[in-house]
């Protein structure tokens, strides 16, 4: 059976670099996305609520990329693509997690992440999990008004991560999607070749885009009052509130070669990754 990749999330973050990779690679696949369409691509559109749009969708598929956004649903959604692969005949899933997952961690986005992971894993499927740090394309997705405002405000201390690019996440499970039994059973944390914290990343942005903005640390009680200010979901809160905890706790600081081992090209630096973007805190 040739290999037919289905792309969950063809639009978001990493789906939407998946799909240029694997359209740049004349790859055989289709993308999932919810209402528009991605120009020259084979689209279908489903709903993670509804098992049979699921299994439509998966018709003719013998790999799944499976990404999700986070959400209170999201292990019954992914419960929900379990079965739909499992009736759709599936061979492989490619789940893309996070490095933070643990299913028995009190804190709300890695017991998520795990509780998720441990679907795949328990379904009878052949998988690969791929689990990235903190994406550099935060800075661009959630920080660009307050770095160009002067500021920007985290309650994660002086707690570092290996941030990673979002193309080099891509790259990495492009190459799995395209070659699914060299990497089966296998956990790959994908992060950059550096650890730093906010600060240390805000004053690399100022160094390359000669602005003087800061970095201010603030309590989790102070990003709750701002958030609830904001009118943010209680469930977003949570979640935002135990990413900046895995920060200071020290959880995602660990760097990995699996970049340069899948790939074999080097991961995306920071400084890169501003000079490739510098015109958007412009």
């Amino acid at each position: 059976m040739e290999n037919k990749i289905l792309v969950t999330g063809g639009s978001g973050n990493i789906g939407k670099e998946v799909v240029k990779l694997l359209s740049e690679k004349g790859a055989n696949f289709k993308a999932l996305v919810n209402t528009r369409e991605i120009e020259g691509v084979e689209t279908v559109s489903a709903n993670y609520g509804d098992l049979a749009s699921m299994e439509k969708a998966m018709e003719g598929v013998s790999t799944l990329f499976m990404v999700l956004q986070n959400h209170p649903e999201m292990e019954k959604w992914g419960q929900n693509i379990i079965e739909a692969a499992k009736k759709a005949g599936i061979k492989h899933i490619v789940r893309s997690s996070g490095s933070l997952a643990d299913k028995n961690s009190p804190l709300l986005i890695r017991k998520l992440l795990g509780e998720t992971d441990q679907v795949v894993m328990d379904s009878g499927i052949d998988y690969t999990i791929t689990s990235p740090s903190f994406f550099m394309q935060n800075f661009i997705n959630y920080f660009t008004d307050d770095y160009k405002n002067g500021a920007i405000y985290q309650s994660a201390g002086a707690g570092k991560t290996s941030w990673t690019d979002v193309r080099d996440i891509a790259a990495v499970n492009v190459e799995i999607l395209l070659n699914p039994e060299k990497y089966k059973g296998q956990n790959l944390t994908i992060t950059g070749s550096e650890s730093f914290d906010y600060s240390e990343a805000v004053l690399k942005m100022n160094n390359i885009l000669g602005k003087e903005s800061k970095y201010i640390a603030i309590s989790d009680e102070a990003a709750t009052d701002a958030m609830k200010g904001l009118q943010f979901p209680d469930f977003i809160i949570e979640l935002m509130i135990s990413l900046n905890q895995c920060l200071v706790q020290g959880i995602a600081e660990e760097t990995t070669n699996v970049v340069e081992e899948v790939t074999g090209k080097k991961p995306i630096l920071f400084d890169q990754f501003i000079q490739d973007n510098k015109e958007i805190w412009s």
